[in-house]
């Protein structure tokens, strides 16, 4: 088996390797960043990239996204120190076939590494049922946007500051402001980089900030 390490902490990814090649599993390349880890996945072609989810310059969930886009065959499995039902959402949405905690036994490292290597799935029960109730309550949450609302996030989401939104949808920066309070409300986030990503996790808008729905 070969494996693809991206993880931005050395101590972390040093001790991963030295196990799984102790388990006789074939580590290939190391990435310390999304973008590299993309690159990396296309150039060495491993069986399976171990990634962590808050990486430097491409978040994990982006980069598996991607890396499910562009590579199909390759398999990934997330290591991360969360569990919480909006990360795992997230990463079953950008394509993820496993989820291991970093507070995890090397052993179930392995195991995992193996379930996801033969083209199974390695989500506990529990966690899944989280995730999807999760689910459930956003999309309640993101139905409820109005097409305002829903225009005004896409165009958040590529870039655009409050006073482009204006000029965009012909309307003052003030109302542009109470319009993502309303979204932030609604989403339960408290910041606009939040409000993006859930908007671009359920498919309401692209990076390019068009609305899809």
């Amino acid at each position: 088996m070969k494996v693809l390490l991206a993880e931005d902490h050395k101590i972390v990814r040093q001790g991963t390797r030295l196990y799984l090649e102790s388990m006789g599993v074939e580590v290939v390349g190391e990435a310390t960043n999304g973008r590299e880890a993309i690159e990396l996945a296309g150039s060495l072609q491993p069986d399976v990239v171990v990634m962590d989810i808050h990486l430097p310059e491409l978040t994990g969930v982006e980069a598996t996204r991607r890396i499910r886009h562009d590579y199909p065959d390759i398999r990934i499995l997330v290591l991360t120190a969360y569990n919480e039902p909006a990360y795992v959402h997230a990463l079953l949405d950008a394509g993820a076939d496993g989820f291991i905690l970093k507070t995890a036994e090397l052993s179930e490292l392995f195991k995992a590494l193996n379930e996801v290597a033969i083209g199974r799935k390695a989500f506990d029960a529990d966690t899944l049922a989280r995730a999807e109730k999760h689910i459930i309550g956003m999309k309640a949450q993101i139905e409820g946007l109005t097409d305002r609302e829903l225009e005004v996030l896409a165009h958040a989401g590529s870039g655009k500051t409050n006073k482009e939104i204006g000029k965009l949808l012909f309307i003052s920066d003030r109302t542009v402001q109470g319009h993502l309070k309303n979204i932030y409300q609604k989403f339960g986030v408290t910041t606009r980089t939040e409000a993006v990503t859930m908007g671009l996790q359920h498919g309401f808008i692209t990076l390019e900030g068009t609305n899809e729905s």
